[in-house]
């Protein structure tokens, strides 16, 4: 299937941070403000705007973020396909997170516009929310 979506670029750079697997979470990822905390038998991975990045870390830094606002995104097959075939097609290296209603691509902001660029060409629409 052949999706054409409607994205909307965050405003936030993003940190990518790597803590070892059984690191405590910091207390700051339990605010409400945008990240993504996954947990694996390798290592506690967490994806947080610059000014709540953890210190002291191995990290990732420079990250901008794409995301759907799909309602049971999660019920539609090919989304993500749609999204990332165009970038690899463009050679970019992406971090693609899911959650029950969106996906979230983050790429390295030096590949923004390349990455708007391949985007637009598949036929996504950019969108600005207010």
């Amino acid at each position: 299937m052949d999706h054409k979506l409607k994205l909307r670029l965050l405003d936030e750079k993003f940190v990518i941070s790597k803590l070892p697997q059984f690191a405590e979470l910091p207390s700051v990822f339990a605010k409400g403000e945008l990240c993504f905390v996954m947990r694996t038998d390798e290592d506690l991975t967490i994806i947080s705007p610059e000014f709540m990045a953890p210190n002291n870390v191995q990290q990732e830094v420079g990250y901008r973020c794409f995301c759907t606002n799909l309602d049971n995104a999660h019920n539609a097959s090919g989304i993500l396909t749609s999204l990332l075939k165009p970038l690899s097609e463009a050679e970019i290296s992406v971090f693609a997170v899911s959650t029950f209603h969106s996906d979230y691509i983050f790429l390295l902001e030096e590949n923004l516009v390349k990455a708007t660029q391949a985007l637009q060409h598949a036929g996504h629409e950019f969108v600005h929310e207010e």
